[in-house]
């Protein structure tokens, strides 16, 4: 489904309805930075839900997915009113039944920044927000990412090649030779920033979408926060403020889980799937 916005943005999902008398709800499933809603994890967990009764939305934030032609203007994180407002259409899909939203990393914090939003302006079949592994402090987590070399050359690789495509779609808007030419996710983000953003520095841009324990005391539907001690580019100790801050947040840390990972070897399973379907179903883990 091509969603539009009220202000022309054009965002693509995959939809998979359920018979409407068998249907426990509709989820909404956003993927991490310069993943997509065709992502394995979100495939996985996709399947898995469908499989018990849920309806489900996959949304490619802008620019990923295989979309860069489809708005002119570039992606950034700090984007959130097109999320608000196809979040909004998407739970209009739903009807009566319970809306529940579900992200990863930087999709993790782009779903507690829509329940942050829908605390102020609620949606009436609002349920459960599930943000697993969210890059909460976006500033910390890219330097974290700059200092794995595994990670740095996957992601600065696929940004690359995202700006490189981007710019041979639109070359009368964009020039991106120093943003590639930069060694670092950060000082990619600083030149992307200075050259293509309002925002005088990448600084300034983090603080833009930075998820904060005060935008999330007034919740007035559950949210669960999960991540893990081990996670080895969103930092652990970003989550120690967010205890206590409301009765409707939860967090979860667990020991090991990696980023996004949260797989049992012995004996085999999926624990993150299992997990979502125990808090979607009981609010708690079990």
């Amino acid at each position: 489904m091509l969603l539009e916005t009220g202000e022309g943005v054009r965002l693509l999902g995959l939809y998979s309805p359920q018979p409407e008398d068998r249907a426990r709800g509709l989820i909404l499933l956003l993927h991490g930075w310069l993943g997509s809603a065709y992502a394995n994890y979100i495939r996985a967990l996709g399947e898995d839900l469908y499989a018990q009764g849920y309806a489900i939305f996959r949304l490619n934030l802008r620019d990923h997915g295989q979309t860069l032609h489809l708005n002119p203007e570039v992606f950034r994180s700090d984007r959130l009113a097109e999320v608000v407002d196809a979040a909004q259409q998407v739970a209009g899909l739903a009807a009566k039944k319970p809306f529940h939203m579900i992200g990863a990393s930087l999709g993790g914090n782009f779903v507690l920044r829509l329940a942050w939003r829908f605390s102020q302006a609620p949606l009436p079949n609002l349920g459960h927000t599930i943000a697993i592994n969210p890059a909460i402090n976006p500033y910390l987590t890219t330097l974290a990412l700059d200092r794995s070399p595994i990670y740095l050359t996957y992601f600065r690789r696929k940004w690359r090649k995202a700006l490189r495509q981007k710019a041979l779609l639109f070359p009368d808007l964009y020039d991106f030779s120093q943003e590639c030419a930069a060694r670092t996710c950060l000082a990619m983000t600083e030149l992307f920033i200075r050259n293509h953003s309002p925002y005088p520095d990448a600084r300034a841009y983090f603080d833009q979408y930075t998820v904060t324990p005060a935008m999330l005391a007034d919740l007035r539907r559950p949210v669960t926060m999960l991540t893990s001690a081990d996670d080895p580019i969103v930092p652990v100790a970003d989550f120690y403020p967010f205890q206590n801050v409301s009765p409707y947040l939860n967090l979860y840390i667990q020991d090991y889980g990696g980023h996004v990972g949260f797989i049992d070897i012995w004996p085999f399973r999926h624990w993150l799937n299992q997990t979502i379907l125990s808090i979607l179903g009981t609010q708690e883990l079990s």
